[in-house]
């Protein structure tokens, strides 16, 4: 696995954004994991979606993790749509893990589901992500 600093947008007073990806190289899969922490608002929201979509150049697999976010604004939900875009036509499967900030927000402006969403483990504790992996036989 690496980790890597992609993109620190320009910092606004109080409001800060840093974004980082993890990529896991597997037999068959490039599976790369990028992660969001801090606050996605109008001032961010287009750097935002570009270091996503420069980040997960090549992926065969994307995982969008926002659970460490602290606010989201509607201009983040219009770069997650951005997001989907990109990746529908690559061809590239992806998946948001939301946390509280983007559940709410996105329980309000995705109706339609259009933003691909997993649910964490029940047992999840605030700031504390868990997964559970399910192989079919």
């Amino acid at each position: 696995m690496s980790v890597a600093a992609i993109s620190r947008p320009s910092p606004a007073p109080g409001r800060r954004l840093t974004v980082t990806c993890g990529a896991w190289a597997g037999p068959s899969a490039r599976h790369v994991t990028v992660f969001a922490d801090g606050e996605i608002d109008a001032a961010n929201a287009k750097e935002f979606a570009v270091a996503v979509c420069d980040a997960v150049a090549g992926a065969e697999r994307v995982t969008l993790d926002l659970s460490g976010l602290e606010f989201i604004a509607i201009d983040g939900v219009a770069a997650l749509h951005a997001i989907n875009a990109h990746l529908t036509r690559a061809g590239v499967p992806w998946c948001v893990l939301p946390g509280p900030a983007a559940s709410r927000v996105l329980g309000i402006c995705d109706r339609e589901h259009v933003i691909p969403l997993l649910q964490p483990a029940p047992s999840a504790r605030r700031g504390e992500t868990v997964l559970r992996l399910v192989q079919s036989n």
